[in-house]
Order: structure tokens, then sequence, then C-alpha cells
């Protein structure tokens, strides 16, 4: 059996169960989840539920991320399209963004 280890493994299937992984390590790496509606678009979420996430949780952003990344951990939408959530797929769509520094961190946290 697999011991249980808080390493991070860039190709293992996340789900809701690693949120609070997946909020740290990118609390972790300075991404303050301010373009979390770009994220949720390269992470395969569609507009109608980012706008349902941004009208639910106005103005609060920490909360917006939350609800964006649970959305994607559950592989709501087109998430399966571009890349099933790993943290891999996660560092990708951050590239795209341009956020590099936090894409770098998570990179190196995990290799």
């Amino acid at each position: 059996a697999e011991s249980p280890s808080t390493k991070m493994q860039p190709t293992k299937l996340l789900d809701t169960s690693n949120l609070i992984d997946v909020l740290d390590v990118l609390d972790d790496h300075g991404y303050s989840g301010v373009s979390y509606y770009k994220l949720g678009l390269c992470l395969g979420l569609l507009p109608r539920t980012l706008d349902v996430i941004k009208e639910n949780n106005k103005g609060d952003t920490k909360s917006c991320l939350r609800k964006c990344l649970t959305a994607w951990l559950e592989q709501r939408d087109s998430v399966m399209k571009r890349g099933v959530p790993t943290y891999d797929t996660l560092i990708r769509a951050l590239r795209k963004m341009g956020e590099n520094a936090a894409a770098d961190g998570i990179e190196r946290g995990i290799n």
C-alpha cells in the first residue's frame, strides 16, 4: 500500500478533498486570486459558471477563488477538455495567464 505523503505529485488527480492544499499552495506562492475568473476560464470552466460564482460572492475574491477551484476539482463544464485537475494543469493555466512566479513556485514545490 502507498504511504500517505504530503508531497505534491504533479500528475496526481486532484478532487475536492485537495481544495485546501490547492488554496494553500496558491497562497504560499503569492497568487492573490484577483484573476480567479480568468483562471477558471483557463481551467475549462464556462463563463456562466463563473458569472454565478461572481454574483454569489460579490467582492469577496477569496470566496470566488475557492468556489472556482471547487468547480474545477468537481470537473464541471469543459474541465476535462483542458486537462484533468492536477497540479500540472494548474501550473499550465497560471502560465497562460502570465502568473509565472506562482507557477514557478508551485513547480519547484512538486519537483
